[in-house]
């Protein structure tokens, strides 16, 4: 009880203090719905994590970005009504002579396999972006599995500059826009016989962020009911509604949400972990530490 009074204290103290705001960037999180209880001193209290990116042009986190907002405003209310955006995704064709075979779609951290029947030979594997989030600016990693196989489904003889046949590839990127192409031979195998077709499976590799898709409820960025405090470390910083950044790196970020005015309020957060170019990096998934 010692603690949770000095940590009202200490909010009481550290929410008069006013902070300055970040040019306008694409928040990637949210924290969906949450309610804070009407009772004194009631604190709602979330953890935050942020790393380095898997992809390595996108390296350290440098800050945390983020927003408080609140449900049903009234006087400064702004109407959303807004669809979640596509996410990032790969499409893949296989092609050999005047066969194709095509699968689209392959979201971030998932699979899927194409196959297509054209006897032996060379086959050009093509992937591309197209559909893909242009907001998201990160790289996609993937890598290629493949396999020539006979009628019956016995492996003949394949080759590629890729890799070696039904041996995952190394990591390879795609940045949106962009298309990269592939080419895979199959041959006769002298116990097999003669290849029937070649299966492909993508494993797009991208760290799966969850997209924000805003409360279709009227929604305020503060009318003075709410208030949050940004920690990590030694560092702290706070805001009624304003973005803030508190820059510290590959750290947890602890979030404290609470009601100067003791009043029962629903609200959600916007959340961001960013490099030094503003670009997303890597997020945990958020923790509640303490609803009250």
């Amino acid at each position: 009880m010692a603690f949770m009074k000095k940590i009202t204290q200490n909010l009481a103290w550290s929410f008069l203090i006013l902070c300055g705001t970040l040019p306008q960037i694409v928040f990637g999180l949210d924290s969906e719905v949450q309610t804070l209880a009407a009772n004194t001193g009631a604190v709602d209290f979330f953890e935050i994590t942020c790393t380095k990116s898997n992809d390595k042009t996108l390296g350290d986190t440098d800050h945390l970005n983020f927003k408080l907002i609140e449900n049903n405003g009234s006087a400064q209310t702004q109407t959303q009504n807004q669809s979640a955006p596509q996410p990032q995704l790969l499409n893949a064709t296989l092609t050999r002579l005047k066969f194709n075979s095509k699968i689209a779609n392959i979201t971030a951290s998932t699979n899927n396999t194409l196959s297509l029947k054209g006897g032996n030979g060379a086959y050009t594997l093509g992937i591309d972006t197209l559909g893909t989030n242009p907001t998201i600016k990160t790289v996609q990693n993937y890598t290629i599995q493949y396999q020539c196989l006979n009628a019956t489904g016995q492996a003949t003889n394949g080759s590629s500059t890729l890799t070696k046949q039904n041996i995952p590839s190394t990591n390879k990127t795609l940045a949106n826009g962009k298309t990269a192409k592939y080419v895979i031979n199959c041959a006769k195998n002298a116990k097999s016989g003669n290849t029937d077709s070649l299966k492909v499976t993508l494993f797009n590799k991208t760290f799966a962020q969850p997209i924000a898709v805003p409360p279709s409820n009227t929604e305020v960025s503060s009318t003075g009911t709410l208030a949050a405090q940004v920690i990590s470390g030694i560092k702290v910083k706070n805001t009624v509604g304003a973005n803030i950044d508190l820059q510290n790196g590959n750290e947890i970020y602890n979030v404290m949400v609470n009601s100067p005015t003791n009043a029962a309020k629903s609200y959600h957060f916007e959340y961001t972990c960013l490099n030094s170019a503003n670009i997303p990096t890597q997020t945990s998934p958020l923790k509640k530490l303490q609803d009250k």
